[in-house]
């Protein structure tokens, strides 16, 4: 069925780019070719799993398959523009473009993420009707709720804004893991490190995916070997 979608075959042209890409960064000793990690995830969940278990994907509608390859293209295009900006973002190099004036501190960075991280959290355990250890420890995740749980298919608005929540929620628990070694006080770090270790038994007993372990290892080797 996915085979008969342009978007399927858009997003493999753009994932074969950017791979080739990767790899020749690589082989020049550029960090940026670290996100080839990445692109070997996205096309094991997306293009490979399809044609191992193609019956689970027979039952969909065809637009829905077409819909979803093409957010995974915007999803490639969007990494692809992000990543350099934020290391940009996070390294603070002088710049003559239009972000030349705006610099950012680590502090900065963590308090905007705090706030983040804090406000969903908070949300999350609210969905959990107040719930606290069974936000944090959600044992039963496999077949009991989560903060973030969800039905597997969801075509309405308020599934759109769950899972974009949770999956904002997921990046900046990542990111604070990342933080915790740009910060030049004690305090700071110490908050960092307290944030992402409240959150992480959820991650863990949840089965959080491995792109987000990885996407926080990326960032933290793209930035300090750009440094």
């Amino acid at each position: 069925m996915v085979t008969h979608e342009l978007t399927f075959y858009l997003a493999a042209a753009a994932l074969l780019i950017l791979t080739v890409e990767s790899c020749v960064k690589l082989l020049k000793r550029d960090s940026f070719g670290i996100t080839l990690a990445v692109y070997v995830t996205v096309f094991a969940w997306y293009f490979v799993d399809p044609f191992l278990h193609p019956e689970q994907y027979d039952s969909l509608p065809p637009n829905l398959l077409g819909e979803s390859y093409g957010q995974v293209l915007l999803f490639l295009i969007g990494f692809r523009v992000v990543v350099p900006v934020a290391t940009w973002w996070i390294v603070g190099r002088p710049s003559t473009g239009v972000f030349g004036t705006l610099r950012f501190t680590s502090e900065k960075i963590l308090m905007a993420a705090g706030m983040i991280w804090l406000l969903l959290f908070v949300i999350g355990i609210v969905r959990m009707d107040g719930d606290v250890i069974g936000a944090v420890f959600p044992i039963d995740s496999r077949a009991g709720a989560t903060m973030w749980g969800r039905g597997a298919i969801e075509s309405s608005a308020t599934g759109f804004l769950i899972a974009s929540a949770g999956y904002v929620f997921n990046a900046v628990t990542a990111f604070l893991g990342v933080l915790v070694f740009f910060q030049r006080s004690t305090f700071s770090r110490f908050l960092a490190v307290a944030m992402f270790a409240v959150t992480l038994p959820y991650f863990f007993f949840a089965g959080a995916r491995l792109f987000y372990l990885l996407f926080s290892r990326i960032c933290f080797i793209v930035v300090t070997r750009s440094s």
